[in-house]
């Protein structure tokens, strides 16, 4: 027999759609309803937009920042506060990237700029030096670019999975081709970038 424990449960319904979702129960129990649901550390939304991950993700990374900006800003070589932001700050914004990557700009803006925080505090950089100096001369990727990175090596590694149905993903087009009604970015759009 299956056990049900409703206070551990919620549920959401992602779509476009605007609107309330459907009651549902389960043996008379109501399961509540949620807009936001986090599930193995990323935070889905309604309309998969991201916003509330990715918003966040930047309050974890102030915090995290706020301790370490003592090290960040002390006479250490550039290449060990660059190892710090690498090993401490890169890592919280990174899990799930292949995901959430192609999100909207607007939402996506939030982690760029901290990145460039990050990266004009580690380089002593002046208010004059761009963010494309910055990336190029520490030699670490946008957002933007991360992302594909992230995406074509999942991409890749879906083709040797002992599972069926992964290896069936792994075609440039979903398999069962539904029709796009919004400009909305999918991670599968990231293998036509390179």
């Amino acid at each position: 027999m299956c056990q049900f424990y409703s206070f551990f449960n919620i549920y959401i319904i992602i779509s476009l759609r605007p609107g309330n979702c459907p009651h549902i129960t389960f043996e008379n129990t109501v399961i509540p309803h949620t807009n936001v649901v986090k599930y193995l550390g990323l935070l889905f939304d309604r309309r998969l937009i991201w916003g509330p991950h990715l918003k966040t993700k930047r309050k974890q990374i102030n915090s995290r920042l706020h301790i370490l900006r003592p090290l960040m800003k002390s006479n250490m070589y550039i290449s060990n506060r660059l190892l710090l932001y690498k090993s401490l700050l890169q890592p919280i914004w990174l899990y799930g990237i292949a995901l959430w990557g192609t999100a909207k700009p607007s939402n996506t803006r939030t982690i760029q700029a901290l990145q460039a925080i990050c990266l004009r505090m580690i380089a002593k950089a002046p208010w004059y030096v761009t963010n494309v100096a910055l990336h190029n001369d520490l030699q670490i990727p946008t957002i933007k670019q991360t992302a594909i990175k992230y995406y074509l090596c999942l991409h890749f590694n879906m083709e040797h999975y002992s599972n069926t149905l992964i290896t069936q993903l792994h075609t440039n087009a979903l398999p069962s081709n539904p029709a796009r009604h919004l400009k909305r970015e999918w991670p599968r759009n990231l293998l036509n970038t390179y």
